[in-house]
């Protein structure tokens, strides 16, 4: 598996995480839970940016990615 398969992957499964964290803490009850499970899906979504980011140099850089 190449290093952009697997950066792809990564994005992909993080942007899953991401909306399995956001249905969590709609489903919660408990306000601090609801609380957490936002703030950890908010992490994520900060993060993936920097993924893509970093794919997109890997595709400049790498000829056989284009």
């Amino acid at each position: 598996m190449t290093v952009k398969t697997r950066l792809e992957k990564t994005i992909a499964d993080a942007e899953s995480l991401c909306g399995q964290l956001k249905n969590h803490a709609l489903e919660t009850e408990q306000p601090d839970v609801s609380d957490m499970f936002a703030s950890m899906s908010q992490q994520i979504e900060e993060m993936i940016p920097r993924l893509k980011g970093r794919l997109a140099h890997i595709k400049d850089e790498e000829p056989q990615y284009r």
